[in-house]
């Protein structure tokens, strides 16, 4: 079989990111999806952005009012998926296919401004897979919706931890549940206590970072509060990662990196010995109430101003879907 072509990741970034188990595509979100998607973000809020003084919560999970397809929403950061992932025929299109305007907001507090916090005590790293193999999150993608400058709340990265995961999910085929770190420390498989390698992912306004499943990440503390606006937009595999393929130049580079990680060319042998199950995204709890309160604020900004409300929601809450693992 024919090697692979690659149209959207260099060979650069595809070294990498099998060193390292990240990758950036700048500028690839198209400038009018970023403008639709941020231009209401103070109305749903209910913030001045001039005073500081009403910003009264630190991180916010905003819930999602509209959405584009991937491939539409940024063509180059979903080339660069399809290639990390092995192909397009590899993504499930009828689990989470869109990106929408869920912002992660960060707006940093007076307690952090002159403070400086060790990577390793940001208390808050976890990565989003349950078994060796699992497709339901192919990828830990990160969109930029402003510039995100350095102490300015960008997410901190571990890439020598993924070795951790890797070795105590290849040495755990029950999986897991979660794979937050306890406060203690003592969940080791997503431990950052004996990395040495902490990078903090900057960025200008479009940039998506890619990111291995297992990555170990954490939320950091927006210093200079500049708000910091992100989303993390899911991709689904329609089957479990193959880490025993016949033909090794079908190997995606997730796959790849994984076998890298642990020294072998395939895993023949290697079985989940549970089955796997459905869950809800973990930050859809409390998501109904933030929606409505959104949506009479976004409707009293359009009966002032004579606007309109743009809102999958505007009669009422729609469900998530629910995804394999």
């Amino acid at each position: 079989m024919a090697a692979r072509q690659f149209n959207y990741l260099t060979s650069e970034q595809r070294e990498h990111f099998l060193e390292h188990g990240w990758v950036k595509i700048p500028s690839a979100v198209r400038d009018e999806h970023l403008r639709r998607f941020t231009e209401d973000v103070w109305i749903r809020l209910g913030f001045d952005p001039n005073d500081q003084s009403t910003w009264v919560k630190e991180k916010i999970h905003m819930p999602r009012h509209r959405e584009v397809p991937t491939k539409e929403f940024m063509p180059k950061a979903w080339g660069a998926m399809c290639e990390l992932l092995g192909g397009e025929d590899r993504i499930d299109p009828t689990l989470f296919e869109s990106c929408g305007d869920s912002l992660i907001v960060n707006l940093g507090s007076e307690e952090w401004v002159d403070c400086d916090v060790n990577p390793k005590d940001l208390g808050n790293w976890h990565m989003f897979t349950h078994f060796l193999d699992s497709g339901e999150q192919g990828l830990t993608v990160i969109v930029l919706f402003n510039d995100i400058k350095p102490r300015a709340g960008g997410t901190y990265i571990a890439p020598d931890g993924i070795k951790n995961v890797v070795q105590w999910l290849y040495k755990h085929p029950e999986g897991a549940d979660s794979f937050s770190q306890d406060p203690d420390g003592s969940r080791s498989v997503c431990s950052v206590q004996s990395c040495k390698e902490f990078v903090e992912l900057t960025g200008e306004t479009g940039d998506v970072i890619l990111l291995h499943p297992f990555m170990p990440h954490s939320a950091s503390k927006n210093h200079r509060r500049i708000p910091r606006f992100i989303t993390n937009p899911p991709v689904t595999l329609k089957e479990p990662l193959n880490l025993n393929r016949a033909n090794p130049s079908d190997y995606s580079l997730v796959e790849l990196k994984i076998l890298k990680t642990l020294g072998v060319d395939s895993l023949p042998d290697w079985k989940i010995t549970t089955e796997r199950k459905r869950f809800t995204p973990r930050t859809r709890a409390g998501k109904d109430v933030m929606i409505m309160e959104e949506v009479e604020r976004m409707k009293a900004h359009a009966i002032k101003t004579g606007g309109t409300v743009d809102s999958m929601h505007i009669n009422g809450p729609i469900p998530y879907q629910v995804v394999v693992r």
